[in-house]
């Protein structure tokens, strides 16, 4: 009988031992675990922060441009207001010199004050076409300035979003990274309570 119980004991002092050596084995793989998802989990909120700051730039870059365009705007604005005017200008400068030439073929005795009229008036005329054809131009040019400000906007628009997705895509897993960090370590948790006599340290 002595012998049985003797080889019973032993048994379950190897039993023991094999279920101690497993569970501090299963523990010590949790931990590594934990801390490599620690680590990554470190990296991502870095990375979340400096997606972050990428996206604030890129939204002042974009109120930048906003604001750059409603100048533009406001500049196309008056300049169309000066091309207004100045065709005005030129079809009274048109009729007047009509006039003119209407009162040159009645009046045989004022030809040459008339003749220095219209020469003068036709100046006129000249400079007021050529002032009308440089603000044209600087219409287009204006015009031409604004479209690539749009472009530029749409273009920082898409970069916001393409972050704004980043940055929710990063926090998502995030989030997924710390609930499975939270569940290793109530499984570390449990497998340290498991253990009886001298605990590793990491419990």
């Amino acid at each position: 009988m002595s012998i049985i119980g003797r080889s019973i004991n032993i048994g379950l002092v190897l039993i023991l031992c094999l279920t101690i050596a497993g569970t501090a084995g299963a523990t010590l793989f949790y931990q590594e675990s934990v801390e490599g998802l620690d680590t990554q989990n470190s990296q991502l909120q870095s990375q979340n922060e400096q997606l972050r700051n990428d996206l604030n730039e890129a939204r002042s870059d974009l109120e930048k441009a906003r604001e750059q365009m409603q100048e533009l705007n406001k500049s196309l604005e008056t300049a169309r207001g000066d091309v207004s005017q100045v065709s005005g200008n030129l079809q009274q400068t048109e009729q007047q010199l009509s006039e003119t030439q209407t009162e040159l073929a009645n009046t045989e005795q004022d030809l040459q004050a008339a003749e220095r009229r219209a020469n003068s008036l036709e100046s006129e005329v000249q400079n007021l076409q050529s002032v009308n054809q440089n603000l044209r131009g600087e219409v287009d040019d204006l015009q031409s300035e604004a479209e690539d400000l749009r472009n530029e906007v749409s273009n920082l628009e898409g970069q916001v979003s393409d972050l704004e997705g980043e940055v929710s895509s990063l926090e998502s897993e995030n989030d997924r990274l710390e609930n499975e960090n939270d569940l290793l370590r109530s499984r570390v948790d449990r497998a340290c309570a498991q253990i009886e006599g001298n605990k590793p340290s990491f419990c």
